[in-house]
């Protein structure tokens, strides 16, 4: 295992999240953001975070202060309606794929949420994924439905999978 430790992300982590999460939107349809976070504007989104237990986010720090992956839950839908539910990411600095940091965080998250007034996370994953799929079916998350060349990205379409987990 690694030196990485999980904490509650702050403010001042949005230049080490940008760095692990802007290349996967440069060069990936993982993602279907299509332009890259300023430092500016993921301040400002750890902000919007920070104190929220509906909606934590939390980074793997290596032993230099690096921040190597963050997992996060957000809002699923701004309608009132919606409040018990929150879609949930995880992203890892590919050199440190297949460390466990992607467990590790969503370990951290899912704790954090226990107890939340929170009845279902949802998990949009862009096929094909097998990782990204393995990892949330590890962590009770069962597929709903595949919507076929949802998004286009590069020139292409791509299908999203729902996942769901009840909480």
């Amino acid at each position: 295992m690694d030196d990485c430790r999980t904490r509650l992300a702050r403010p001042d982590d949005a230049e080490g999240v940008n760095g692990v999460y802007n290349p996967f939107i440069r060069k990936t349809a993982i993602t279907f953001e299509t332009a890259e976070y300023s430092t500016g504007d993921r301040r400002a989104w750890l902000e919007d975070h920070a104190g929220e237990d509906r909606y934590p986010v939390f980074v793997a720090v290596d032993g230099g202060g690096t921040v190597r992956g963050f997992a996060s839950a957000s809002a699923f839908d701004v309608r009132a309606a919606y409040e018990t539910s929150v879609k949930t990411s995880v992203f890892i600095d590919p050199a440190f794929k297949g460390r466990g940091l992607g467990g590790r965080l969503y370990r951290a998250l899912f704790d954090a949420l226990a107890g939340v007034d929170l009845h279902r996370a949802y998990a949009l994953i862009v096929t094909p994924n097998p990782t990204s799929i393995a990892l949330h079916e590890s962590f009770g998350f069962r597929h709903l439905a595949t919507l076929s060349e949802v998004g286009r990205k590069f020139g292409r379409f791509h299908d999203v999978a729902w996942f769901e987990k009840a909480l």
